[in-house]
C-alpha cells in the first residue's frame, strides 16, 4: 500500500475517472494515463493526492473542497446530494442524532449517486457520513475519516454480485445448447463437408446429465436474482440492490430461460423446422426399391440428414427415412442403377449412423 509523502498515512487508490474530474485543467495535464494516484485520508495533511514517485497535489488543485481537510465552514462531506458537516452537526445538537445517512442510502438505492466523479475520495461517503454523525453524538470533535463504507459497492457494483446470477443463467444455455448437440452439430458439420460420425450418438448419451446441469444452473440464477439476501448487514446501502441493474438481471434471466427452453426441446420440434427425411420425386402412391433399418438415430435431425446424404448417392431417385420407424426407404431410377450395398452402408455411415441392410 502506497504511503502519502509528507503524512506517512496509507493512501487509497482512486480512478482516473476521479482525478480527471475534480482536478483544474492545468492539473490534469500531470497525470499520466497508467499512473497510480492515492488518496491521502490524513484530515491534518495539506496533500489531497500522490502517485508512487511521489509528486503531490493539494486542496489548491481540486475545483471542490475537501471537506475532511477544512477547518472553516461549510465542510462537504456529501458530494452527490450536497450535505456537510455542518449539517450533521446542526441535527445532532437539535434532535441527538440525523437523517442525512438514511436520505443518502434512500437516494443510492434509487441509484442517484455519481461518487466517482464528485467525491475527492473517488468512493462513497455514506462511511464517512455514518462516523461523523458518531463522532457529533460522542463529542463533536472535529473528524477523522479512517474506515470507509461504500454504498457503491452494493449489489449495483460489487463485480462478484453483479456477476453470479448471469454467469449461472449462461451456463445454463451452455447446457442446454450442449444438451440439443446431438441433433444440431451433426446438421452443422455436414452442411461444412465434415464428419459426423459417432457425434449424435456421443451427446445422446450425455443429454440427461447436460438438461440437469440446465436445471440446477437456471435454478441457481433465479436464485441469486429473486431470492439471495445481502450479505452486508440490514439497513446498509448496500442491502438495497441498485433498481436498474436489477431489472437488466431480471430481464437477462428469463431471456435465458427461453433459450433454455428452445433448446432442451429442440430435438422435438427440428423436424417441423428443416421438413421430414424426404429427397426426391415422392408421391403418397410411391414404391421403393429397397428398404432396411437405420440405427444410431435419436431425433427427426438425423432422419433429415440421412435422408439428403442417401438421396445424393449416384442412382437414388428418391430417398426417405423415417426417425419413428428408424427404417430408410430408397427409389431407384433403374436396377442397373442401384448403388451398392457398400455404397449405400457408407453414405449411411458417413451421417454418424448404422444400415442395417437386407
Amino acid at each position: 500500500m502506497a504511503h502519502c509523502p509528507q503524512s506517512d498515512t496509507p493512501g487509497k487508490r482512486v480512478s482516473q475517472v476521479t482525478l480527471n474530474s475534480l482536478l483544474f485543467a492545468e492539473h490534469r495535464s500531470r497525470i499520466k494515463p497508467a499512473a497510480e494516484w492515492n488518496y491521502c485520508p490524513d484530515p491534518d495533511c495539506e496533500v489531497v493526492y500522490f502517485d508512487a514517485e511521489g509528486s503531490t497535489l493539494g486542496k489548491s488543485a481540486l475545483s471542490v473542497r475537501v471537506g475532511a481537510k477544512e477547518s472553516d465552514p461549510p465542510r462537504p462531506i456529501c458530494y452527490c446530494f450536497g450535505h456537510s458537516f455542518e449539517e450533521i452537526e446542526a441535527e445532532v445538537a437539535a434532535t441527538g442524532t440525523s437523517k442525512i445517512p438514511d436520505s443518502i442510502t434512500e437516494k443510492c438505492r434509487q441509484g442517484l449517486h455519481d461518487c466517482e466523479r464528485k467525491n475527492p475520495q473517488g468512493s462513497c461517503c455514506l462511511g464517512v457520513v455514518r462516523a461523523a454523525l458518531k463522532e457529533a453524538q460522542a463529542s463533536g470533535s472535529r473528524f477523522a475519516a479512517t474506515d470507509e463504507e461504500d454504498c457503491c459497492a452494493s449489489p449495483a457494483q460489487s463485480p462478484e454480485r453483479r456477476s453470479a446470477g448471469r454467469l449461472a443463467a449462461g451456463g445454463a444455455v451452455i447446457s442446454a445448447l450442449l444438451s440439443s448437440a446431438c441433433c444440431w452439430l451433426p446438421l452443422t458439420l455436414l452442411a461444412f463437408g465434415a464428419s459426423a460420425a459417432g457425434v449424435s450418438g456421443f451427446f445422446e448419451r450425455y443429454r440427461p446429465l447436460f438438461l440437469g446441469a440446465s436445471a440446477v444452473l437456471l435454478g441457481l440464477g433465479f436464485y441469486l436474482v429473486y431470492f439471495r439476501e445481502p450479505t452486508c448487514a440490514p439497513g446498509e446501502a448496500c442491502a438495497v440492490p441498485n433498481p436498474r441493474l436489477t431489472r437488466v438481471n431480471k430481464v437477462m434471466l428469463w431471456i435465458a430461460t427461453t433459450f433454455v427452453a428452445a433448446f432442451a426441446l429442440f430435438p422435438s420440434y427440428v423436424g417441423t423446422l428443416i421438413g421430414a427425411g424426404h429427397q426426391g420425386e415422392v408421391t403418397s402412391e410411391a414404391t421403393y426399391d429397397l428398404e432396411f433399418a437405420v440405427e444410431g438415430m435419436t431425433c427427426e435431425a438425423c432422419a433429415a440428414t440421412l435422408g439428403s446424404n442417401l438421396a445424393s448417392l449416384p442412382g437414388v431417385s428418391a430417398a426417405e427415412v423415417e426417425y419413428t420407424s428408424k427404417k430408410a426407404r430408397l427409389r431407384f431410377e433403374s436396377p442397373q442403377a442401384r448403388p451398392t450395398d457398400q455404397a449405400i452402408a457408407a453414405a449411411v455411415s458417413a451421417a454418424g449412423y448404422h444400415a442395417v441392410l437386407p
